[in-house]
Formats: structure tokens, C-alpha cells, sequence
């Protein structure tokens, strides 16, 4: 996992750095771009960009998820095993014990 997520979170670095150039480059060029009535243009390639940035960050919001998702799942069969053995053991076993 963490291999993937160090990955993962270099290319969504990777694509956030044309957004900003674009935008800097937009920003300074405004006038020009008014002048010559192509804002639509640039607007369309700003939110290709932002779209594949969004992506990117789909892709590592879905595999920290994945880790909680597993994590959890872990926990909680570690849980239903102690209930179970308190359960099964509950004549054996003193209830100080069972409540740690």
C-alpha cells in the first residue's frame, strides 16, 4: 500500500502543476486572451486539466479507503472473536478479565 500511495501522490502532484501554470500564464495574459475572444478555449483546457487532477486524487482517496476498509475489517473480527470467547469461556472466566 504504501508504495502505491507514495506513487499515487506524486502524480497527482505531477498533475496539479499545469493547473497553476495555465492559470499564472491565463492571468497574466488576460487582456490578450479578451482581445481576441478566446476565453472559452482556455476555460476548456483549465477544466481538462482539473479534471485529470481530480482523478488522480479519485485514484488516492479510493486506495486510502481501501486501507481503511481493510484495517477496519480486521478490528472488527478481532473484536467478535474476543465477544465470542468471553461468551464460550463466560463459567471459566473471571469478569475483570473478560472486561479487558
Amino acid at each position: 500500500y504504501v508504495a502505491t500511495s507514495r506513487q499515487l501522490k506524486r502524480i497527482a502532484a505531477v498533475s496539479r502543476s499545469p493547473i497553476y501554470s495555465h492559470f499564472s500564464e491565463t492571468i497574466s495574459g488576460a487582456s490578450s486572451i479578451r482581445a481576441y475572444g478566446v476565453e472559452n478555449r482556455f476555460m476548456k483546457t483549465l477544466e481538462e486539466k482539473v479534471d485529470e487532477n481530480t482523478a488522480c486524487l479519485f485514484l488516492s482517496l479510493v486506495s486510502n479507503r481501501w486501507l481503511g476498509v481493510r484495517l477496519e475489517t480486521i478490528g472488527n473480527i478481532l473484536i467478535l472473536f474476543a465477544a465470542l470467547f468471553a461468551v464460550l469461556k463466560r463459567d471459566s472466566l473471571d469478569p475483570g478479565i473478560v472486561g479487558l
